[in-house]
């Protein structure tokens, strides 16, 4: 068995001696054409031996640099329409495959390519061809050194691209690249969050997705990542969640905000009430505490009248009070919300929710006014 074996390792190394070619850089420089050449070199690349690889991008990148140069000159002179983005691109990725293959002499084409590198920002932002603003983002990318000026746009460009082609996890890779950057950070942290949303589909995936809002930005996306623990049954993570967060800080708007949420669910409205109360007071520019602290106080009525009325639906006494108490208490946060929103940008139906409690309590002349202003009078 041992002599079989040694048998067959010799017939394998002889097999892939024999499918080397030790000319394969003359075969390139013969085509005086880099396509051409490129053709050749992906026909040969699996036998070819590391040494003669080096001699055939040496080759390609020779092929290559004319074209390259011609298009710098360009781009020094401002003659746009004479700038070839793929010469540009085809020189630098011969240079740094020249170089992965044989660093001493590769590494003297990617000097002479160096300057020539900033101008793929440029052809990344440019083009609308998805492949070619991945194939520039991603060569930037693979030769960059460190403190490279660019590498935060050359990422977004190559998690962009990516996006487009529905390859959502090298979206999101490329993406974490580029938020540090305050010319795309918003941008990048939509693609992130987009890419890892996308196919969501068991419980699994779900706490994926709130590991990435975390991962950006756990107090920005607080409220988010407490409503999908609560929609996915793990409500006793999210109270656990909010309860932290108002230790940590109780001055945190979101925590009460998710807090006064849950109460309301359970019909706490007082509790509910209190802490959007809270939410206002903290921030009393945060037009949603307004809205659902008016929200919480005619839920509060809602429920009086149907737990607390006859059977013709009439309240009495203290309950007739409370009630009414509840509505005005709804109408005068409404009032709030329509002073910080006036034209109901922010919060579409206040206008509506306004209109019934002022029906509610009978006031009518006030009801009809906002039915003016919605234009359906």
């Amino acid at each position: 068995m041992k002599k079989i074996f040694i048998t067959m390792l010799a017939t394998v190394a002889a097999t892939a001696s024999f499918a080397q070619n030790p000319n394969i850089g003359k075969e390139i420089k013969a085509t005086k054409d880099y396509k051409a050449g490129l053709e050749i070199y992906n026909s040969q690349e699996a036998s070819l031996a590391p040494a003669e690889k080096a001699k055939a991008w040496a080759e390609l990148y020779k092929l290559a640099k004319p074209a390259a140069d011609k298009s710098f000159a360009a781009v020094i002179a401002q003659k746009t329409d004479e700038v070839n983005y793929n010469d540009i691109y085809n020189a630098i990725y011969a240079a740094k495959n020249f170089k992965d293959n044989d660093e001493k002499k590769g590494t003297a084409a990617m000097t002479e390519m160096e300057n020539y590198r900033a101008i793929l920002i440029n052809a990344s932002n440019e083009t609308n061809d998805n492949q070619e603003k991945l194939n520039y983002s991603k060569i930037y990318l693979a030769t960059a050194k460190d403190g490279d000026p660019f590498v935060s746009l050359a990422s977004f460009f190559a998690a962009y691209a990516s996006y487009q082609n529905k390859d959502y996890k090298n979206a999101q890779a490329y993406a974490k690249g580029a938020l540090n950057d305050d010319r795309v950070k918003d941008q990048a942290e939509a693609i992130c969050l987009q890419s890892a949303s996308m196919d969501m589909k068991t419980k699994q995936d779900t706490l994926n997705y709130i590991n990435v809002l975390k991962e950006l930005n756990e107090d920005k996306y607080f409220v988010q990542i407490c409503s999908m623990y609560g929609e996915m049954g793990e409500k006793a993570i999210a109270e656990k969640m909010v309860e932290d967060a108002i230790v940590k800080n109780p001055n945190n708007k979101f925590a009460y905000y998710m807090r006064g949420s849950t109460k309301n669910d359970n019909k706490d409205f007082d509790g509910a009430i209190a802490d959007y109360k809270k939410v206002t007071e903290i921030d009393p520019s945060f037009v949603y505490g307004w809205f659902n602290l008016a929200l919480c106080y005619g839920n509060k009525a809602d429920y009086i009248q149907s737990t607390k009325g006859d059977r013709s639906g009439r309240l009495f006494g203290q309950d007739l009070k409370d009630c009414n108490d509840a509505f005005m208490g709804a109408i005068s946060n409404l009032e709030k919300v329509r002073e910080l929103d006036p034209n109901h940008e922010q919060i579409s139906n206040w206008p509506m929710q306004l209109r019934m409690y002022y029906n509610a309590v009978g006031q009518k002349e006030k009801a009809d006014e906002i039915t003016k202003m919605l234009g359906d009078y």
